[in-house]
């Protein structure tokens, strides 16, 4: 979000007036790159990329690499690789090792995909409810704005998290907002689930939550000003393949 960036410059300078000793907040930048395999050449595609990640674990690479699939969406066959939890130094420190990096899988992996696109996101653990454990799977939604829609849309999205942390609604997501690398402002709510069976609904409906913490009148409010807020909505779903990623060796 553009007026965002003033305020987290305006942070920035009253961060520098606190103790050094503060302790560093956890880094909440995610990278993504989306590959895309050459017709034919998917299983090429995915013993290249095994070979990579095995070249991550010779060079005792500190940084997890996730892999994931897209299976349910308008782009089938798409696979994203990303790292998450980062702070935006972290990347200038990983600029030498990003060149042996880049090296290697030109020479091994390039061959078969075309690389469609790549975005930095800033992950949002305050208007996130997360999900402990594994989840081979996740529903995408990526909500586009209306360009004055940001603050309202941020409103209801802590109202409604507040609504389901006093519940026992069954239902998790993390919220990412796209820093670069698409359309402004845009938002990715990720949900994650264990099982396909997993995907069904829960009996109480995510309005009967809001509902019942709020009121009908403010709850009615509270959707009226978010559903003016979208400009669009799109939906995938994603199947994670930790076989293609790296896990850095337990310490």
């Amino acid at each position: 979000m553009w007026k965002g960036r003033f305020f987290f410059i305006v942070g920035l300078v009253c961060l520098l007036a606190l103790p050094l000793l503060a302790q560093e907040k956890p880094g909440n930048v995610t990278g993504a790159w989306y590959l895309k395999p050459k017709p034919g050449m998917q299983q090429q595609f995915e013993q290249a990329l095994k070979r990579h990640m095995e070249w991550h674990k010779q060079q005792k690479d500190t940084w997890p690499i996730y892999v994931e699939q897209a299976v349910v969406g308008n782009r089938p066959g798409l696979y994203e690789i990303a790292v998450d939890g980062h702070h935006w130094k972290d990347f200038d420190a990983r600029a030498k090792f990003n060149e042996a990096d880049d090296a290697d899988f030109y020479a091994n992996v390039a061959q078969y995909v075309d690389l469609v696109g790549s975005s930095f996101w800033i992950h949002h653990p305050e208007l996130s409810r997360p999900m402990t454990g594994d989840a081979p799977f996740a529903e995408y939604v990526e909500e586009h704005l209306n360009l004055d829609g940001e603050s309202d849309y941020l409103l209801v999205l802590r109202k409604v998290r507040e609504a389901v942390q006093k519940s026992d609604y069954p239902v998790y997501w993390e919220v990412y907002e796209l820093f670069n690398g698409g359309e402004h402002p845009t938002y990715g709510i990720v949900f994650p689930h264990k099982t396909w069976a997993d995907f069904q609904p829960p009996e109480q409906t995510l309005t009967a939550v809001v509902e019942k913490a709020y009121g009908r009148d403010e709850a009615d409010a509270l959707w009226k000003t978010f559903f003016k807020t979208l400009h669009c909505v799109k939906s995938e779903v994603w199947a994670s393949r930790p076989d293609l990623g790296y896990a850095p060796a337990a310490k």
